[in-house]
């Protein structure tokens, strides 16, 4: 695991905020993260998605809010910010859209170390999410492409939607593919006895007569 302290403009909040975090990490339970460091340039999310650090740490008056903040956060890491009551709004409007965890400045070792457990918890919350969203959004495409299937099957061959889908069910089966990949391969199959559309007319192509049996010109 990495946390990396996120190096702005004042080296001092960076100094202290660093030694806080290097002490959380030197503890034994904490053995197995890294402690690197980061400036913040125009490249960090570049940076960011290359390394695929778990955590930034930062202190606020040292790296203030700005566009980047939504370009690192769009990498899938956590952000820890160590920041003032009066200073922390910037900040949190990012935290309602990312796994963004507020602390108070003067930073403590406990205090970061819960903020770093709180952010990746987050960010698997937000995996989680993610990940169901997608398998939903799937199951919706395959729910399309199995109707549309059906929909072929129960035109071309008169049979009920009922049968049509046991047919798909068997031919799966049958063969141990996804009942979707059968209903793809009737889509495709569909189209062999479509008239050729891709730039022709379904009109029989009309050849021009020879020019020799055309009328020569007029003199």
């Amino acid at each position: 695991m990495q946390a990396w302290l996120l190096q702005g403009v004042q080296e001092n909040d960076k100094d202290e905020l660093g030694g806080v975090l290097r002490q959380w990490s030197s503890r034994p339970e904490n053995r197995e993260w890294t402690v690197d460091y980061l400036r913040l340039t125009t490249g960090i999310a570049v940076t960011v998605q290359t390394r695929r650090p778990d955590v930034l740490v930062l202190a606020e008056p040292s790296c203030p809010a700005g566009s980047w903040v939504a370009e690192v956060m769009a990498q899938g890491v956590g952000l820890v910010v160590a920041t003032s009551l009066e200073r922390a709004e910037p900040y949190r409007s990012f935290a309602e859209l990312h796994a963004i965890q507020l602390i108070p400045l003067p930073a403590s070792v406990e205090g970061i170390g819960l903020a770093i457990l709180n952010v990746l918890s987050h960010l698997r919350r937000q995996q989680t999410g993610q990940t169901r969203i997608d398998q939903l959004q799937q199951r919706l495409n395959d729910r399309i492409v199995i109707e549309r299937a059906k929909g072929i099957l129960v035109d071309r061959l008169g049979i009920s939607e009922k049968e049509a889908y046991q047919r798909l069910r068997v031919l799966s089966r049958q063969q141990r593919r996804q009942i979707r990949d059968i209903a793809q391969f009737v889509l495709a199959a569909k189209s062999l006895f479509v008239p050729e559309t891709n730039g022709s007319s379904n009109t029989p192509h009309r050849e021009e007569p020879p020019a020799l049996d055309r009328p020569g010109p007029t003199l």
